[in-house]
């Protein structure tokens, strides 16, 4: 095998400079193939004007004319192409050679018979013409055809494809070499948006040889007088030939073209104040070298920097000291005017620096551009495209376990919060503000954010405020209510007397009186009444006679008080079903103290009254929703040899999780009524809700055999009468004026 050394594709007059596959790319020189070490290009002048060639653009193929076999097919390469000895043809082109398409030129070049052979070095010198053929559309009298037209253009059609040169452009439609195009004039009446379609004829335009390759059709159309007034028509046809080794007419290039943000095409972007600079280039390119870029802004951002561009029109090739410092104030970086076929302007840095209008409303920032090259502008008039400016959005919040009766602690703002804008620019520029109606009044709170002197159960209004001027969406926060607690000055008693108590010594009977602190059945507060006392309904041997052994109430109500008419008196019981004896307890589950509590009771009674085996279970609490800082409440303890009452108080969410508690014990003497706060201690965990409350207050710290009690006489009241009876207790504990207390 020998191998075709390198291949250089040159245009012998001129190919056209771009990056867009519908853009010319400039080439000198011509096709040389060389078995040879030492790589030469011959090439031939090109008119000034195009710039520096370049051959990336081509495509090359070269075929074995004997098997039909590619030696190589695919973009021109400098390197080594290997290639057996043979004959083949070669071939360049450039372009797709579409069967109708606006501003897509066509190149070709080939030749045939070239010999390969070993030890030879064969050259060869590649002509690339135009291949495809065009036309163009002028207009005799531009200012006629717009005072009648509100629109109007030529429709060019080649079989089932059709393209539109529209008014005022300088667009070529080009078709392949040998077609057969028809051409129609279509327009819209200014008055009555009537739609005028004429087909145009002339002798030229049933010529084969007008749609040959390299053949440039220009129709100069003019308003023709008729009978029924004026119509449009064709005033001149010609028919030119350019060779592509001459000169290329102006007319053949494609106007430049401006790619729209990021090569996308788009015509607007949108930013978020406060976000990382936005990727905002405009590219442009054009056949030939860019002579110049017109450019003007229309900036609805208020800041000064921006403003002060508005109301000018930019030429790049005239701009001013002034005017550059005036564009690098705002961060725009420019193109430069040099000698290259494309450029861009960088509005990336500009971006993050954008902001809206005062309230957060949004700016359109409008940059108009035009791009000239080969003595064309890129489009009549600039073209508009637009970066938006639109506010950042964000919440706030305050947990509820920082909201309370009198007093709320905000947020500061957290990342999950931020919907769209950066976060740390955000926080970095943010005041929290509070207001009593969420219209007007907004103030900002301290550094601690938190806002106090608020009224219980009362709906306040929080939100952020970004730079003193974007707020974010208004946030309700509701203070909890002061819920006070259900006859916690323990005044509402419900009294009952069921079956007798007997006197072992005169079987006298008196009645077994149960207390239980509530009022028409309104059972927030209750008792372990309903075990110590769970033998009253026992009425069947051995054991049916109830004494004050086996049945007595833990709790009852007192006259000795704090204040108003009663209070609770908490005491330690023994006795409890299945004792025999008035000296102590036969089972240590009957040795409780006596307790008072949120909630209610489940007696669980097994076994017989011989040998019972019964408990009672607590089902702590009852529904609250309000956050109080403790509880306070009076008491007096008589604790029987040593022994303390014990206080626990707690708040449940709505899942039974401890939201707060705190538990207390003392085994102090207290004679005369004594006050003591207990704080609710609250856990870290902000989230979560209150839902349930739980006091419980017990006679003593002890229960079954360590409980201290003793066979003793008990003075109880019963509405306004007192009874002494004779049974096994201990230690008292009397409880009055029960309050929850809202320090915040």
């Amino acid at each position: 095998m020998r191998y075709i050394k390198a291949i250089y594709i040159g245009l012998i007059g001129m190919l056209l400079a771009g990056c867009q596959a519908d853009q010319w790319e400039s080439i000198e020189g011509g096709f040389q193939i060389t078995l040879s070490d030492e790589v030469t290009v011959t090439t031939k002048s090109t008119p000034a004007e195009l710039g520096e060639p370049t051959t990336d653009k081509f495509k090359l193929k070269i075929v074995n004319e004997a098997t039909n076999n590619a030696a190589y097919d695919g973009a021109y390469k400098s390197g080594t192409i290997p290639a057996a000895a043979g004959t083949y043809t070669v071939t360049a082109t450039f372009g797709e050679n579409p069967v109708l398409a606006l501003d897509d030129p066509y190149y070709k070049g080939d030749t045939t018979g070239v010999k390969v052979e070993e030890g030879q070095t064969t050259s060869i010198t590649l002509n690339c013409k135009v291949a495809n053929a065009l036309a163009t559309i002028f207009y005799a009298d531009t200012a006629k055809f717009d005072e009648m037209y509100s629109s109007y253009g030529v429709e060019v059609k080649v079989n089932n494809y059709s393209v539109t040169i529209g008014d005022g452009t300088k667009e070529s439609a080009y078709y392949q070499a040998g077609s057969k195009p028809t051409f129609t004039f279509k327009g819209v009446l200014k008055g009555n948006n009537k739609e005028i379609s004429k087909i145009l004829e002339d002798d030229l335009l049933s010529s084969a040889s007008t749609f040959e390759a390299r053949k440039h059709c220009k129709l100069t159309l003019s308003m023709e007088a008729t009978a029924s007034g004026l119509v449009p028509t064709i005033n001149k046809a010609e028919a030119t030939t350019v060779t592509i080794n001459e000169t290329i007419p102006m007319e053949w290039l494609p106007a430049p073209k401006v790619n729209g943000f990021n090569d996308d095409n788009q015509t607007s972007l949108t930013y978020t104040e406060t976000e990382d600079a936005l990727s905002a280039q405009l590219r442009f390119s054009g056949s030939l070298a860019i002579q110049d870029v017109e450019f003007s802004f229309e900036f609805e951002d208020p800041q000064e920097k921006f403003q002060a561009l508005n109301d000018t029109s930019f030429l790049l090739s005239e701009l001013t000291e002034d005017d550059r410092s005036l564009l690098n104030a705002a961060s725009i970086i420019l193109p430069n005017l040099d000698g290259t076929n494309s450029g861009q302007f960088d509005f990336t840095a500009m971006t993050s620096s954008l902001q809206t209008k005062g309230n957060g409303e949004e700016t359109t920032n409008t940059i108009k551009l035009r791009v000239k090259a080969n003595n064309r502008w890129s489009s009549e008039e600039p073209i508009s495209y637009e970066i938006k400016t639109v506010k950042p959005i964000f919440s706030v919040s305050a947990y509820p376990g920082n909201i309370w009766t009198k007093e709320f602690t905000m947020n500061a703002l957290m990342e999950s919060q931020v919907e769209s804008g950066d976060y740390r620019k955000l926080k970095a520029g943010m005041e929290y503000q509070f207001s009593a109606n969420g219209e007007s009044n907004w103030e900002n709170l301290n550094d601690d954010l938190r806002q106090t002197n608020l009224t219980p159960g009362t709906n306040y209004y929080i939100r952020g405020l970004y730079r003193g001027k974007i707020a974010s969406e208004i946030t309700e926060v509701q203070t909890y209510p002061v819920i006070e607690l259900e006859n916690g000055d323990m005044e509402d008693w419900d009294l009952s007397e069921i079956g007798y108590y007997y006197n072992t010594l005169t079987w006298n009977k008196n009645p077994l009186r149960t207390y239980n602190p509530w009022s028409e059945n309104n059972q927030y507060w209750n008792t372990n009444n309903d075990f110590t006392t769970r033998h009253r309904d026992q009425w069947s041997p051995p054991f049916s006679t109830i004494y004050y052994y086996n049945s007595f109430p833990a709790v009852s109500h007192t006259k000795d008080v704090h204040g108003g008419n009663w209070a609770a008196e908490l005491r330690n019981t023994a006795a409890g079903r299945g004792n025999t004896s008035s000296s102590s307890s036969s089972y240590d589950f009957n040795n409780v103290p006596g307790e008072l509590f949120i909630g209610d009771i489940n007696v669980i009674t097994n076994g017989t009254a011989v040998s019972p085996n019964d408990s009672y279970e607590i089902n702590k609490g009852k529904e609250f929703k309000s956050r109080p800082t403790g509880i306070r409440f009076y008491y007096k303890y008589s604790p029987y040899t040593t022994d303390s009452w014990k206080v626990y108080i707690a708040l449940y969410d709505k899942t039974d999780k401890i939201i707060a508690e705190n538990e207390i014990t003392n085994g102090e003497s207290v004679t005369s009524y004594k006050e003591i706060n207990i704080n609710f201690n609250y856990i870290e965990d902000t989230d979560i809700m209150p839902a349930k409350i739980y006091i419980y207050f017990a006679s003593s710290v002890n229960s079954g055999s360590s409980l201290p009690y003793h066979s003793t006489n008990v003075t109880t009241w019963y509405n306004d009468s007192q009874r002494t009876d004779k049974t096994l207790s201990g230690s008292i504990f009397i409880i009055d004026d029960i309050s929850l207390v809202y320090d915040k």
